[in-house]
């Protein structure tokens, strides 16, 4: 390094160094009290900051604006939002450093504060922060990622929450809007996440070949960019029959679930449910609109569908998400053995 002497300023010795990326001067405590040591601490910064100079200099705040400019091309907006909310904090949190100076400790520092509220928030950011500094590194702008030998949060698993025909059934006698009792039957009946739902689009409905078909569009995108095709039994195909308008010339971009035209809002849906749910005494109240999801993938588990099968028309990326459903073959196999004991 240029430019560059040691000093000892109260207990220990400090660095002080021409920053040629920021072009200035910079101080850094050796953390040691003898020179010899601090010497050592000199040697091994200075082939660090060799390293790092083959690297290109952005700080946290322009390399945040970067990372969501990609997000923003290649993610939906929900997921922006998400992934927004978490790089702020953290940039809240530690400050405007140059990238390359943010350090392991730092992010899981940022982490155990996080985790004192919620160990599930914790892993969000987690999951985030480990994306940020790998796509950093896939660019050159880092040559470690500083998440990456951080443990992550580890979160109790619970089963999934589901109903069953029955329970369904009492949800919807309860609700008074029509609209939304075909919602909740869709969504048991295909498994769709509750955004890929509310915008759904007529030319993604066939009624000869009895499927949907959920592609991506400019106004949105399914969860990582996966396209998939669902069957619908005769219910369902009798609940979009009874939806199609009754119009020669529809428009095929118009919603399948839509008011005055304007498609339904996700949160107003999930609240509908949710006070539905509350008001039910034989359902428990931990049910919630996602749950729909979970009982479509439970119901075709009890009925020996494979897993693999279940993931192709659930949408998952990997194979590991589907198995949360796995517990439920083990049951079954189990009670299966018992029949034996007798």
């Amino acid at each position: 390094m240029k430019h560059s002497f040691l000093f000892k300023r109260g207990k220990y010795y400090s660095l002080e160094y021409f920053d040629e990326r920021e072009s200035r001067i910079r101080r850094i405590s050796t953390g040691e009290s003898k020179k010899s040591e601090a010497l050592q601490f000199v040697s091994r910064f200075q082939e660090s900051r060799e390293i790092q100079q083959q690297f290109k200099y952005i700080s946290l705040s322009d390399f945040i604006q970067r990372y969501k400019d990609y997000l923003a091309a290649n993610f939906s907006k929900k997921y922006l939002a998400t992934i927004s909310i978490h790089l702020r904090r953290f940039a809240e949190n530690i400050g405007d450093k140059p990238l390359s100076d943010i350090r392991m400790n730092d992010v899981e520092l940022f982490l155990t504060g996080i985790a004192g509220e919620s160990k599930v928030k914790s892993k969000k950011y987690y999951v985030s922060l480990n994306s940020l500094f790998n796509k950093a590194v896939q660019w050159d702008y880092i040559p470690i990622n500083p998440v990456s030998k951080i443990i992550p949060p580890k979160i109790p698993k619970n089963n999934p929450l589901f109903i069953d025909e029955t329970e369904l059934q009492q949800i919807i006698e309860k609700e008074s809007n029509q609209d939304l009792k075909n919602i909740y039957l869709v969504l048991f009946h295909t498994g769709m996440r509750l955004g890929e739902l509310i915008n759904l689009k007529w030319n993604q409905v066939s009624f000869n070949d009895k499927i949907i078909r959920l592609t991506n569009s400019e106004d949105f995108t399914t969860k990582g960019k996966r396209e998939r095709t669902i069957p619908i039994n005769d219910n369902l195909v009798k609940v979009f029959t009874e939806r199609y308008p009754k119009v020669i010339n529809i428009n095929q971009l118009n919603y399948v679930f839509n008011k005055h035209g304007i498609k339904y809002s996700g949160d107003y849906i999930s609240k509908s449910f949710k006070k539905i749910v509350i008001g039910c005494e034989n359902i428990n109240h931990e049910i919630h609109m996602h749950s729909l999801r979970h009982s479509f993938a439970t119901h075709l588990v009890k009925k020996g569908v494979s897993l693999y099968i279940i993931k192709e028309l659930l949408g998952h990326q990997d194979y590991k998400t589907t198995l949360i459903y796995s517990h439920l073959t083990t049951d079954d196999l189990r009670e299966a053995v018992k029949t034996l004991e007798g």
